[in-house]
């Protein structure tokens, strides 16, 4: 009898040790930071958090994480949040005599870079015209600085050095000289991130010449449910931005308090509830009764594990429930969902595979360059290489890399070639908006023929000037951008004044900028920064940054 007290005593012991460690990480203080407002008014519920749960915080505006974003997740491990949850501040542009930046920003993220580059007849103090700074926690790793260079500068002249992955350049030359401006392009399913236009300056290419992302979509302005309001503003979104939400007291939040940008949609928002004095006499119940979610979420293409019926239509807080996708189709997000406060967890996506389609090869002159046994079942994100069939080449101004074509949740863009034997006269060239062709136009061109095209008044001409016949094909023609005009009654409307009295004039080019300033007596609005009231001209639009009156 004694023996089993001592085994009772020791297994109560052991439990009671484990229940303790399993409740690990409290409710982080997170200076220049913040974290969901729901965490505070339920503290006991929610903290402390067990082994492996995650949370979400936000820094403040002015700050950001280690990695340069305003959100993050930390995770509770036996040794506390981890990483821990820090907010960084930004570091403002610094002052730079006889040289130019290649950003043109006015605030910089945590361990973001920031190159400039010396005028001629100047250099860095180690002796180079171009030099880097980083962003640290204690501010730039170094300041900029140019002084008076010891050795003759170099003549002027650009060359582009680098290739633009995934797009390229037009005109492509071996070098540049001052003046010259080129225009950048990128392949289907890429976006250019800078500049689309650069010019060669004295001191080098400005601005820096661009790269091409893998597209993404842009989504509108956030759903904003009754009660609510948004801690992050920004003025575009784009995909992968999250937003916070928070309730208006005496509201509490139903539902994740977050919603990102996925695809040019937005995830569904949260609710605000008015819990009443219902939450003061029973809180638990209260969280119960507001935490039950109704069916999981359909995920197409996909079955749920675990005998889980997914006709029920009342599952409690904190239901798991998991997913598998068929069979060739990959899961893109978590395998689970959760039942949070009512609502379930964003669910998975189950992309769909690609199948060969054998019939369109005739159509399109194309072949696998790599025959396969079987049924041809590509996955999401898997490359096919095709090639020309004999006789055949791609149409002019194609280029090559168009023959490996990515699977695209089950969408492939197949490659087309063409004959090489097809006339290769051109027929009439094709006409441009905001613009026209200088040369006497006819209806037939040569191979190698050439036309010139020229914008109307204050249009900005984008792309090559001129276009050529090869084989057939007319090369891309530019396009004119229109140019922007002051709209007064916008202006008004948003408190608004110029900065500079030049800047009142009829027309602004595509890519000029319009400083704004606030009217007297008025300020920036919250969510506005100071870079907002810099806009440039983008084609034909001004986006116009709000002033509003001082508040009583």
């Amino acid at each position: 009898m004694r023996y089993n007290n001592w085994v009772f005593l020791f297994l109560l012991a052991t439990l009671g040790r484990l229940f303790a460690e399993d409740k690990l990480c409290d409710i982080p203080n997170i200076e220049n930071g913040q974290i969901a407002q729901y965490y505070y008014s339920f503290k006991n519920y929610y903290f402390p958090m067990k082994r492996n749960e995650k949370l979400l915080y936000s820094c403040l505006p002015g700050y950001t994480t280690a990695s340069g974003s305003k959100d993050a997740r930390v995770n509770c491990t036996i040794r506390g949040w981890v990483p821990a949850p820090k907010c960084y501040k930004k570091c403002p542009k610094p002052p730079l005599d006889n040289g130019v930046f290649f950003n043109m920003g006015l605030s910089y993220k945590i361990w973001e870079r920031l190159q400039y580059r010396c005028n001629p007849g100047f250099q860095s103090p180690g002796g180079n015209r171009d030099e880097t700074i980083q962003c640290l926690q204690e501010g730039w790793s170094t300041q900029p600085q140019c002084i008076e260079a010891t050795t003759a500068p170099a003549e002027s002249g650009c060359s582009l050095t680098r290739v633009l992955e995934h797009g390229g350049v037009l005109p492509r030359k071996e070098s540049y000289e001052e003046g010259d401006v080129v225009q950048f392009f990128c392949l289907e399913g890429y976006s250019l991130k800078g500049s689309e236009l650069i010019q060669c300056y004295y001191f080098g290419w400005y601005p820096e010449p661009p790269i091409c992302e893998e597209r993404t979509n842009k989504c509108p302005p956030p759903p904003q449910p009754p009660h609510t309001k948004l801690l992050n503003n920004l003025r575009t979104y784009h995909h992968g931005d999250i937003l916070h939400l928070e309730c208006e007291h005496p509201f509490q939040i139903q539902g994740t308090a977050d919603i990102h940008c996925e695809n040019g949609k937005w995830t569904s928002p949260p609710k605000c509830v008015d819990v009443g004095m219902a939450a003061n006499i029973d809180s638990h119940r209260s969280l119960n009764i507001i935490g039950n979610c109704s069916s999981p979420p359909v995920v197409k293409s996909s079955s749920i594990l675990n005998n889980v019926n997914p006709l029920l239509t009342s599952f409690q807080m904190g239901s798991i429930v998991e997913y598998r996708c068929n069979p060739y189709h990959l899961m893109k997000g978590p395998n689970t969902v959760h039942c949070v406060q009512g609502n379930w967890t964003e669910p998975p996506v189950c992309l769909e595979p690609c199948l060969i389609d054998e019939e369109l090869f005739a159509n399109y002159n194309i072949e696998m360059k790599w025959r396969l046994e079987g049924k041809m079942y590509f996955l999401h994100g898997d490359i096919i290489e095709f090639s020309c069939k004999q006789g055949y080449v791609l149409a002019p101004f194609i280029q090559e890399l168009q023959l490996l074509v990515q699977c695209n949740d089950g969408k492939l863009k197949y490659p087309k070639c063409i004959s090489k034997d097809l006339d290769e006269h051109c027929r009439t060239p094709p006409s441009i908006k905001n613009g026209a062709i200088v040369d006497l136009v006819t209806t037939d061109y040569t191979h190698g023929s050439t036309v010139e095209y020229r914008c109307h008044e204050y249009h900005v001409l984008q792309g090559s000037m001129k276009i050529s016949c090869s084989r057939g094909q007319w090369s891309v023609p530019p396009i004119c951008i229109e140019p922007c005009t002051l709209s007064t009654a916008e202006m008004v409307n948003n408190n608004l004044g110029l900065q500079w009295s030049f800047d009142n004039r009829p027309y602004f080019l595509h890519g000029e900028y319009i400083e704004f300033v606030c009217r007297p007596y008025h300020f920036p609005a919250p969510s506005s920064s100071s870079s907002d009231f810099r806009v440039p001209c983008q084609h034909g639009q001004i986006l116009y940054p709000q002033c509003t009156g001082a508040s009583r």
